[in-house]
């Protein structure tokens, strides 16, 4: 219930550049929802950003122990998404030994060493509860290096991590799938400059607030060789009013194109089909 998304761009000043968006809604229990205080981007080093969706508490967990792994190094970032979804394998293979085989007095330790002693039936089940069980918990992640600008995805089981560099853009949440119509509309790719695409990933960012739980307000940042910088609210404020205007003279231009559509059902060039019975 969230929407996190990444672009890539250039910048003649600085090179590749990575523009991460997300909202603030946050979902307890799985029926409260609340816009928090709190920036979903989790820094994981000086020029990469975590974000997540699904389970806040497990998925902030996860990212700050990254991110307090390489404190004070500056991996790339495929050294970061590749950390990030070794440590998902770790938590997911823990909450699983606790919510499935804890229960009955096992541990994965156990369970291996005696699989042969227990019940068919059992095993078969427990097998597939393990197999199905899922963490709850999505994860992007976006950065700069030598390489260029990146962006990864995790998710349940954790490995292997994703790697959206060719596309450009990527989307996680229950507004996910509206951000990146967005983007597939604006026709974004790798090559498409810094101001235009700040626009775009506002944009679709808004678009996707229709789906539920996406909340409204919104957090920026750019991510380039120089370190990352969050927009501030004037900042966001001009993208509002942009956004608002695109949209008015969208719908303007657009009602003068239907206007003057011509949707007479016959004219004398056209031929009238017609069924008959014979």
């Amino acid at each position: 219930m969230t929407l996190c998304m990444a672009a890539i761009c250039r910048d003649g000043n600085v090179g590749p550049v990575a523009v991460v968006a997300a909202d603030r809604m946050v979902t307890l229990g799985g029926f409260i929802e609340f816009e928090h205080t709190v920036s979903k981007m989790q820094p994981s080093s000086p020029f990469s950003v975590a974000m997540v969706a699904g389970d806040t508490l497990l998925g902030a967990r996860l990212a700050h122990a990254v991110a307090q792994e390489f404190f004070g190094a500056s991996p790339n970032t495929a050294e970061v998404a590749a950390r990030l979804a070794q440590r998902y394998v770790e938590m997911r293979r823990g909450e699983l030994e606790h919510q499935i085989l804890s229960l009955r007095g096992l541990d994965l330790q156990k369970y291996y060493g005696g699989h042969q002693s227990l019940n068919g039936n059992i095993t078969a089940m427990l097998d597939n509860q393990m197999a199905q069980y899922n963490l709850g918990i999505e994860l992007l992640v976006a950065g700069v290096d030598a390489g260029g600008a990146h962006i990864y995805s995790i998710d349940n089981p954790g490995q292997p991590e994703r790697e959206h560099d060719v596309i450009g853009y990527a989307a996680i949440g229950s507004g996910g799938i509206h951000a990146l119509q967005a983007m597939i509309g604006f026709r974004h790719s790798p090559t498409t400059p810094l101001k235009e695409t700040v626009f775009q990933v506002y944009a679709a960012k808004r678009r996707a607030e229709v789906a539920p739980g996406v909340g409204i307000d919104t957090d920026i940042a750019i991510i380039s060789a120089n370190g990352s910088v969050v927009l501030d609210e004037p900042t966001l404020s001009k993208l509002k009013d942009m956004y608002t205007h695109y949209g008015e003279t969208t719908e303007s231009a657009l009602r003068t194109e239907l206007d003057n559509l011509d949707l007479d059902e016959q004219s004398p060039e056209q031929e009238v089909i017609s069924g008959t019975n014979e």
